[in-house]
């Protein structure tokens, strides 16, 4: 088997020809090697939707919104060409958070819910992220807000991509993980009303009498209003500790 000499130190002195150009190119094109999680053509994030938007936030809050790879991984105190670094990368990329290519630079959704001015903005922000992975658009379509069990996520799971069923039940957990999570954004019967807002543009807390099997949530300049239902509780929480989250950074 032929071998490539090292000449430029970036791979050992002897390595099979093969192996060596695909060091050589990961090495110039900065990706590391990493590739994206993947069933039949379905590409799909190891990291949940929540988590990648708090690391969106941190990248525009401390970092001006744009930032090369390894400068993140030196943020993170992480490997660059480490697997878990990796994959946070990917999960960015794959909710929409940062352009497919290049620098981690964040898009126009990842600077939207990086600067939303109300839970309702949010939420809808939320709603857009979680509609932008086809697997999971795929999966919600075919289960809606059913209760399944494992079993038949894997079943559905082996219709829509046509894999074997090894190779399904291998990947299956992580999937059902990271599509429980979003579940209830992605749901279509999610209601809310935003706070209306006053001549002066700004929001008023007065939004009249809440219908009957609503919820309200209020704040310092307004209300978000929602249908009482097991998935807009799911919504709401996340929205919650999102909230939360951001406090305690600040």
């Amino acid at each position: 088997m032929p071998l490539e000499r090292q000449n430029s130190g970036i791979y050992p002195r002897f390595m099979p020809y093969n192996a060596a150009r695909a060091a050589y190119s990961r090495h110039n094109s900065g990706m590391s090697g990493i590739t994206m999680a993947k069933i039949s053509t379905f590409e799909y994030p190891e990291i949940g939707l929540h988590e990648s938007v708090e690391l969106a936030r941190r990248i525009y809050d401390d970092l001006g919104g744009d930032i090369r790879r390894d400068g993140l991984a030196i943020v993170l105190g992480m490997s660059p060409t480490g697997g878990a670094f990796g994959t946070r990368i990917n999960a960015l990329r794959m909710w929409g958070l940062v352009e497919r290519r290049g620098d981690l630079k964040l898009t126009k959704q990842g600077i939207q819910i990086s600067t939303p001015t109300s839970p309702a903005e949010e939420l809808d922000a939320m709603r857009k992220l979680a509609a932008s992975v086809p697997l999971f658009n795929e999966l919600h379509v075919r289960l809606g807000d059913a209760n399944v069990d494992q079993n038949v996520l894997t079943v559905v799971l082996q219709e829509i991509t046509g894999v074997e069923l090894h190779e399904v039940m291998r990947r299956v957990p992580i999937i059902e993980r990271i599509f429980n999570s979003i579940r209830g954004i992605l749901n279509e019967s999610t209601d809310y009303i935003a706070p209306e807002s006053d001549q002066a543009g700004a929001a008023t807390t007065d939004t009249g009498p809440l219908p009957k099997g609503w919820i309200e949530f209020r704040y310092e300049d307004g209300a978000l209003r929602m249908r009482e239902t097991v998935t807009n509780l799911d919504v709401l929480i996340g929205t919650l500790e999102s909230r939360r989250d951001r406090l305690i950074n600040n």
